[in-house]
């Protein structure tokens, strides 16, 4: 009888799903939109899961009975006892007919990109938090929440950077530049005060749509906006900060470090930056050898089978 195993990586933004077989052969692949409660509700996440689940196993040509184990990672859970239990009870809802674990979407992202080996992780995505694996304990850094400033270098508080230079440039506090104007323009501001009421009042400063504008700093950053470019340069040093912290608490003398999520993409104005700082304190940031989705595979396997070198090419195989 073959096993079957189902990894679900549930960010701030959207929800991934891959189904394998026991060999780590990817069956099937399903995207979702975020299953995070503080967006979607705790009945939201069951809705999401379900979707996922019943498109994974339909063109996987199996039933949901037939997977032995399910990692679901939710975004927000273990942050808060009580809200963690009616997460629990939601995946619960979903996968009633299989054997899950839940975890936080920092536990797959670290086991996927240093491949269950311990080290640094951190996650910039939405938002932002790093973590240390040493054995079975883990210690966080950042991801204080967005609402209050925190979730530093993420893309919610890229953007929020961004809106903070244009209301600064539109009163004369800064020198206007190609920022302002593109703002202006990619937003279709009639008036400068129509951020509020676009941010505010159109989007009641949905993380999500706040996040995507991380996109405009991204453009005008390439074109050489050197205002832009200040905002990487401050959310590289951000995310510097949580590595050498972490660093600071590991017991072990040489620590792997590794990362994950889209605000890494703006390599040349983000990444390489931050591998600089990170020079000066003896820490080599590693590419992610697998991404967080394949990392909720690597967990569900981890329940049930060594998870040996042919599994782990078989998995290679699928990597974007």
């Amino acid at each position: 009888m073959n096993n079957y195993f189902l990894g679900v990586d549930g960010g701030g933004t959207k929800t991934k799903f891959l189904v394998c077989d026991q060999e780590g052969h990817i069956l099937s692949s399903s995207i979702q939109s975020t299953c995070h409660y503080l967006q979607c509700g705790f009945s939201g996440i069951t809705e999401i899961l379900n979707l996922g689940v019943k498109e994974c196993c339909e063109k996987a040509n199996i039933q949901p009975s037939m997977i032995t184990n399910a990692f679901i990672a939710c975004a927000g859970y273990g942050d808060i006892p009580e809200d963690s239990k009616q997460i629990y009870e939601s995946v619960k809802r979903a996968c009633k007919n299989m054997a899950f674990q839940v975890g936080n979407d920092t536990d797959n992202a670290i086991a996927g990109s240093l491949c269950g080996q311990d080290g640094i992780h951190v996650i910039s995505g939405t938002g932002s938090i790093g973590i240390l694996k040493e054995n079975d304990t883990y210690t966080r850094c950042g991801g204080w929440h967005h609402i209050f400033g925190g979730d530093e270098g993420s893309a919610y508080w890229i953007s929020c950077k961004l809106i903070q230079e244009f209301t600064k440039q539109s009163d004369g506090r800064h020198k206007k530049d190609s920022l302002y104007q593109y703002v202006k323009e990619s937003l279709h501001l009639s008036k400068d005060s129509d951020i509020l009421r676009l941010t505010v009042e159109d989007w009641n400063f949905d993380r999500k749509k706040v996040a995507s504008l991380s996109k405009l700093v991204y453009d005008l950053a390439k074109s050489g906006n050197s205002s832009a470019q200040d905002i990487f340069t401050q959310a590289a040093q951000e995310l510097a900060e949580i590595y050498i912290t972490l660093q600071s608490l590991s017991k072990s003398e040489s620590t792997l470090a590794s990362y994950s999520g889209g605000v890494f993409n703006a390599k040349e104005f983000v990444l390489l930056p931050l591998k600089k700082i990170l020079s000066t304190h003896d820490i080599r940031l590693s590419d992610p050898i697998f991404s967080p989705d394949i990392g909720s595979l690597i967990l569900s396997f981890q329940n049930h089978v060594i998870l040996n070198n042919s599994i782990k090419q078989n998995l290679e195989i699928f990597k974007p």
